[in-house]
């Protein structure tokens, strides 16, 4: 592979060029001249991101190694788009890639969607495999996760942008714990902004790479070389305890949760995630990083953690309503949080159906209404996600959940319990 001198402006140059089959894969690849020999480490990234979301990893790891940027199709900053491609076909582009650049074995860092490509690619081809970081992985067809997925792609079908952003800066960012992330409203309106304005090639190539993932039925295999699972505590979107799981079942894994950080602890936690990546990378101690505990997975218990608290209000009675039937129905808000709720009802309602897609419940002292989706019922229970469309309504919601006076839930109300462990 013919490598680059790296600086930030050649970051920003228009990517190389690599034709695998009827597939493109773009890439841009750096290196000191010592360094040449050495294996290089090869970042896959997920949506929304570019070659320029991982400047600090590249800065970090160039004066020790070879870095590689890679785009599979549909990926990143690559426009080709490819409808027919499944999940396990990265895994063969990414080999095809490697075996025509002449690069014998790779250390591959995957984030969020690129996780599971990586996983897929390490399995397939472990000879190729030294090291592998994942950030951000499931195995699980965990019901609210397809939930928001199905519906994002509903939103970008129908042309909602503004409500598509709004989903989905809600779904990677934890709100419930934004005080801890410190995540701030500049950077979730900048996140907003860069959803809302994606271009018609990025608007599909958004929906193939969904439509994909909601195919995958999930690994056959895991990989059998070092890897780090790293995921940050609050993560809401792809859990902690999927990402154990995962660690779980790989031959000769570690995890590490990043503190106060959520799906985007990359961006939240830069300082502990960058060290992370880089000591893992070159065979470093990662027991006294600052910032990230490190985890047996066979050992994790996550039975007490909680990714958000739960808040009971005191005002009682709420308005549940079907917009399509103009049916009201009386309920008892048992807990609520800015993922999800559960509701009582009043009176056993069987018209109140799984799959209804048009129930709104009102919060008064928000001032706005919040389309809800049933993910489970049990008698006169109902277990909600509550979907976020309009970004006013969800910072209502945030004041609302700071700012009101809530009682917070303990867990010791089984009921309530049971239905919101499985909102986030």
């Amino acid at each position: 592979m013919k490598f680059s001198t790296y600086s930030p402006a050649e970051l920003k140059k228009p990517a190389q060029i690599q034709k695998t089959g009827d597939y493109r894969i773009e890439f841009q690849a750096f290196s000191a001249p010592e360094n040449t020999d050495k294996t290089p480490v090869m970042f896959l990234g997920g949506a929304f991101q570019s070659f320029s979301s991982f400047r600090t990893e590249v800065e970090a790891m160039i004066p020790h190694c070879p870095v590689i940027l890679a785009d599979m199709p549909s990926q990143g900053s690559n426009s080709q788009l490819a409808p027919e491609l499944e999940m396990d076909d990265f895994a063969d582009l990414i080999a095809g890639f490697l075996t025509a650049q002449g690069v014998d074995k790779v250390c591959l860092m995957g984030v969020s969607y690129g996780s599971a490509m990586a996983t897929l690619f390490a399995s397939r081809y472990p000879h190729m495999i030294e090291r592998l970081l994942l950030s951000g992985i499931t195995c699980f067809r965990r019901d609210s996760l397809i939930t928001l997925l199905e519906d994002s792609l509903q939103l970008l079908d129908s042309g909602d942008m503004d409500a598509f952003a709004t989903s989905a800066v809600c779904s990677l960012i934890n709100h419930n714990r934004i005080e801890d992330t410190q995540i701030s409203s500049t950077y979730r309106r900048l996140l907003w902004r860069q959803v809302a304005r994606l271009n018609d090639n990025e608007r599909q190539r958004y929906a193939q790479n969904t439509r994909r993932l909601l195919r995958f039925r999930g690994f056959e295999s895991f990989p059998e070389c070092e890897t780090l699972i790293a995921t940050g505590e609050f993560d809401n979107f792809t859990l902690p305890q999927e990402n154990a799981a995962v660690a779980r079942q790989c031959r000769n894994a570690r995890l590490a949760i990043i503190r106060n950080a959520d799906h985007l602890a990359q961006f939240e936690q830069k300082n502990a995630s960058m060290e992370l990546v880089s000591r893992f990378m070159l065979g470093l101690d990662l027991h006294t990083l600052p910032g990230v505990e490190l985890f047996d997975p066979q050992a994790y218990d996550y039975a007490n953690q909680r990714l958000q608290p739960r808040f009971r209000p005191l005002e009682q009675p709420y308005r549940l309503y079907d917009r399509a039937t103009g049916k009201e129905h009386t309920v008892r808000i048992q807990d609520i949080n800015f993922t999800g709720c559960a509701l009582e009802l009043n009176t056993a309602d069987l018209s109140l159906t799984e799959d209804t897609r048009t129930l709104f419940l009102e919060i008064p002292e928000t001032g706005y209404e919040y389309h809800v989706r049933i993910l489970a019922r049990d008698k006169k229970h109902v277990r909600c996600l509550i979907m976020q469309r309009d970004m006013a309504a969800a910072e209502s919601l945030i004041s609302y959940l700071n700012e009101h006076f809530l009682l917070i839930r303990d867990g010791d109300d089984r009921t309530a319990a049971q239905f919101s462990a499985q909102l986030a």
